[in-house]
């Protein structure tokens, strides 16, 4: 994992003043943040849009440290700025060192939950979204234009019986996500298992194995990767 003081660059100011502020919000908890980084939380890139709601939260635990599109990348001319959205009493939570990428969303809806467990990367251009629960683990890589939510946005009937429209996700260690997969509700990936670009992730994925497709399947087991 990139040490976040090899991203300045001539805004490193501006992504300073930003991250300051950020630090002392009211909506930040800082339970246990780490003392390499001047003390701070986070690193921000000045651009980044952050919205807070009443209730609304992000907490640092074990030495926890975000760096949020200050990589130093080929997403950083064009992928556009970050947007960190907290609806009502919505709560991300932060393990230990965590980078999201340039032009990504993580969007909480009313008392949704995102939590990451520590030293995992997401690249440019993803979407992370929670109405009730999505947890990354701890060693996960995640490549651009990826989308991982636990909500459908819509309502879906079965014989005039509605269906739910929401159902945690849950991202085990040591995962690898590839460019513009798709991660749906109610959906559990284990552990070093690989996700194939451009996936549609429907139902579970067993540890150590490949899927890929849409939607996905399993088309490798007893796979190995090592980011």
């Amino acid at each position: 994992m990139k040490n976040p003081l090899s991203h300045l660059t001539p805004d490193a100011p501006f992504n300073l003043l930003k991250s300051v502020a950020f630090h002392f919000s009211r909506h930040v908890k800082k339970l246990s943040v780490s003392h390499d980084y001047l003390g701070l939380c986070a690193y921000i890139n000045a651009r980044t849009a952050v919205h807070f709601e009443r209730g609304s939260s992000i907490e640092f635990h074990d030495n926890g440290f975000l760096v949020v599109g200050t990589e130093r990348s080929s997403f950083q001319g064009w992928a556009g700025p970050n947007s960190l959205f907290f609806r009502a009493n919505g709560r991300l939570i932060i393990h230990g060192y965590n980078e999201i990428g340039r032009g990504s969303l993580v969007w909480l809806l009313e008392g949704g939950k995102i939590v990451i467990k520590g030293n995992t990367y997401t690249a440019g251009l993803n979407k992370i979204i929670a109405k009730e629960s999505v947890e990354i683990g701890r060693n996960c890589s995640i490549a651009w234009g990826v989308t991982i939510s636990d909500h459908d946005f819509h309502r879906t009937y079965i014989d005039g019986v509605t269906q739910s429209e929401t159902k945690p996700v849950k991202i085990c260690d040591g995962v690898w996500i590839g460019m513009n997969a798709t991660v749906l509700k109610g959906v559990t990936i284990g552990e070093r298992a690989i996700v194939a670009a451009g996936a549609v992730v429907t139902r579970d994925v067993p540890p150590n194995s490949m899927v890929a497709g849409v939607p996905a399947r399993v088309i490798k087991t007893d796979v190995e990767f090592f980011g």
